[in-house]
């Protein structure tokens, strides 16, 4: 068996064999966050629930990197993605540059990020984008 780790605590957890994102959402204000926080970070209230995230959500805005960082190999696109929960994560794109625009419909994926050199494989998630 392969040594995995999570690339920060607490942004996936496993939901029937596969890796979802979480968020948490406030029964005092309504809203939705993400990470998720002991406290809301719009009203302060730990009363709330975690709750799994859509799939699928729009590019706000991005930015294209053309110099590799950490384990990462240009072109490395960013964004904002806005979620129809209200929620904005940030990730990256997997992508060719030229598909990228605000706008674009994209879905969430998760897997291998990179492979740290003792061999432990680094898991997050992507964004790939798909049909409105």
């Amino acid at each position: 068996m392969k040594n995995q780790t999570l690339f920060h605590p607490g942004v996936l957890e496993e939901k029937d064999g596969e890796w979802v994102q979480m968020g948490f959402e406030c029964n005092a204000c309504g809203k939705t966050s993400y990470p998720v926080w002991e406290l809301c970070p719009f009203c302060s209230s730990n009363n709330g629930e975690t709750k799994q995230l859509s799939k699928t959500g729009t590019v706000f805005t991005y930015s294209i990197t053309r110099v590799p960082v950490g384990p990462f190999k240009p072109p490395i696109i960013g964004a904002y993605i806005d979620l129809p929960e209200g929620t904005r994560v940030f990730g990256q794109i997997h992508a060719d540059v030229g598909e990228v625009k605000t706008g674009l419909q994209v879905e969430v994926k998760t897997g291998v990020l990179w492979t740290e050199k003792d061999g432990t494989e680094v898991l997050g998630y992507y964004y790939v984008p798909c049909e409105p």
